[in-house]
């Protein structure tokens, strides 16, 4: 992490940022990365610390190592949720592989970096999800709510979609997670790469066009059932959207 930035904009008013990270070379040299970007940042190094000080002061976003000498990342994960559930949180984590991917990203995280990272994909990644928490925030205090459909309802135990409490449309364990998925990130839109993540596939094995395929066999599956359109869109560019995109 020994690369700094050529010309960094600073952040005003500076946002301040949580790190948990236990490395004793990488936390200081991600704290001065992030520092030199305008964020202020508070460097704690295991789950105790981490709790002090989310207990006295107010953060604006969160980077969490997931392992820690003294405890688990989850649970603090947990905690901070509870606390506030749009807090933008950003996992490291040595582990790699596509379950533990899958299971970061399933459990709240917004993001789930591997180590080694480059921290300016990091930095990108804080300064992306700051925007989107001011406008979830703004939209919350204003009394805003995603654009979908109140008339749809999704019951997961049944695995069902459905319309006005009366037309029920049973759905595959693929399409029950595509639309839990979509409808727990309204109102933002779902790049495609995250569904196949949060389906539990890996890219190279389900190619953006099977996926095309499948949300197009669901569409069809509601407007044969409901003669309504599916309570999803797809946004041009960008993935799929719970509610309308236009």
């Amino acid at each position: 992490m020994s690369r700094q930035p050529d010309a960094p904009e600073p952040i005003d008013p500076p946002k301040r940022v949580l790190v948990v990270e236990d490395d004793a070379v990488g936390g200081p040299q991600l704290a001065r990365f992030l520092e030199s970007f305008g964020y202020r940042v508070d460097l704690v190094t295991g789950e105790d610390a981490a709790r002090a000080r989310m207990a006295a002061c107010r953060f604006d976003a969160v980077v969490l190592d997931l392992t820690l000498a003294d405890g688990d990342g989850y649970s603090l994960l947990e905690a901070l949720r509870a606390g506030d559930p749009l807090l933008p949180i950003v996992c490291t984590s040595g582990r790699c592989d596509l379950d533990a991917r899958v299971k970061g990203l399933r459990s709240g995280f917004d993001h789930y970096l591997t180590k080694p990272f480059e921290p300016e994909e990091l930095e990108a990644l804080l300064a992306r999800e700051l925007c989107r928490y001011a406008h979830r925030a703004r939209a919350a205090e204003e009394g805003l709510s995603a654009p979908m459909d109140n008339r749809w309802a999704i019951h997961e135990e049944a695995r069902t979609l459905v319309l006005d409490d009366r037309l029920v449309i049973p759905l595959t364990e693929t399409e029950l997670r595509f639309v839990c998925l979509l409808r727990g990130q309204a109102p933002e839109a779902v790049s495609r790469a995250a569904v196949i993540a949060g389906l539990g596939h890996r890219e190279s094995y389900y190619s953006s066009a099977r996926l095309h395929t499948s949300v197009s066999r669901l569409r069809r599956k509601i407007a044969q059932a409901t003669d309504q359109p599916a309570p999803f869109d797809s946004v041009y560019g960008a993935g799929y959207v719970w509610g309308r995109s236009r």
